[in-house]
């Protein structure tokens, strides 16, 4: 008995050591007969990928933030690599075309020079940056450019410039003399009210492939935007004519929400127990703890998980479990 069970442990020391082996999990081993290490490192394709959010654009105008990872090579900016990952070419539409969106800077646009100070990125591109056909191009490309590159922590704001040069305005007006923050995106409001939220609504190309879309939105308000007054936004729906929907009832009413321990707790009306589809449940959860995100973020708080309620009452909705919450999401779209 004591031979087997010494058999067995042998033979389950080789299976652990080819599995580590086979993962290609980075370890050091030294061999019998020489006592020299061995190092085994993990891929080099999957060491130099980084997690980074890039600015994509759909068949009807609207950006969306998709986590790609891309290829960071050692010594190299990271920022500098995501514009690349922008330019409309063979290589970049591939990559992408599967989810229906695409890359929005001009074919054959090069990245001159990119240098980040104190929180000024300031970008420069060849004169084939300049190819686009009207003013909408224009606004959604530099919209782009700044929105992905403040995802970026040490990046606050970004200057464009052409050939070595600072503009004042863009072929069809766009004023980038000054350098430029993030600013309404997917804007569908008038500009005369006086509050503005980004909620998350939903897009799809090919009825099969669903992603989340920020859209900021105008809202009537007496004083300050409240958290309420952003989730009835995201309550309200999409406009008829925008080609993205929502799967949150427009009969829906926020009776309240609090955050405790970075918990976010939404107390809805009864009618959200009438929710029984768990996909719909689900797309719901994420609209509503993203567009939690985007408000909370402006107030400099941060949330990482988020409760349903009825009534006062927790409920399991979903993934979301009375005593479970779930994780507020750290991409709107992972591809």
């Amino acid at each position: 008995m004591r031979r087997k069970k010494l058999i067995a442990l042998v033979l389950a020391s080789f299976l652990v050591l080819s599995l580590i082996v086979w993962k290609g999990t980075s370890m050091l081993f030294f061999s019998n007969e020489e006592q020299v290490p061995v190092i085994i490192q993990e891929p080099e394709e999957e060491h130099n990928l980084r997690n980074t959010v890039l600015y994509y654009q759909d068949d009807k105008g609207f950006l969306v933030p998709v986590m790609r990872k891309i290829p960071w090579p050692e010594g190299k900016g990271i920022a500098k690599a995501s514009m690349r990952a922008l330019v409309d070419n063979p290589a970049n539409r591939k990559d992408i075309e599967d989810v229906g969106l695409a890359p929005i800077l001009p074919a054959n646009t090069g990245i001159l020079g990119m240098s980040i100070k104190d929180g000024l990125c300031k970008v420069d591109f060849t004169a084939d940056f300049l190819n686009y056909g009207n003013k909408q191009e224009e606004s959604a490309m530099v919209k782009s450019i700044v929105y992905t590159l403040t995802e970026f922590p040490t990046v606050d704001n970004v200057q464009i410039m052409i050939e070595g040069k600072s503009l004042r305005e863009l072929t069809y007006g766009l004023n980038v003399s000054t350098p430029l923050t993030r600013e309404d995106i997917n804007y569908s409001g008038t500009g005369k009210n006086k509050g503005k939220v980004i909620v998350y609504y939903q897009g799809t190309v090919n009825g099969l492939e669903n992603y989340f879309v920020p859209v900021t939105k105008d809202i009537e308000v007496g004083g300050s935007v409240t958290v309420v007054s952003a989730l009835e936004a995201l309550i309200e729906g999409p406009s008829e004519d925008s080609g993205l929907f929502s799967t949150v009832p427009s009969s829906l009413e926020v009776i309240n929400t609090d955050v405790i321990n970075g918990i976010a707790y939404v107390n809805f009306s009864e009618e959200i127990r009438e929710i029984n589809d768990e996909s719909i449940a689900q797309d719901m959860v994420k609209s509503i703890a993203l567009t939690l995100k985007e408000y909370y973020k402006n107030d400099n708080m941060d949330i990482d998980q988020i409760s349903i309620l009825a009534d006062g009452e927790e409920i399991d909705f979903g993934e979301v479990g009375k005593e479970e919450p779930a994780a507020v999401p750290t991409f709107a779209n992972e591809y």
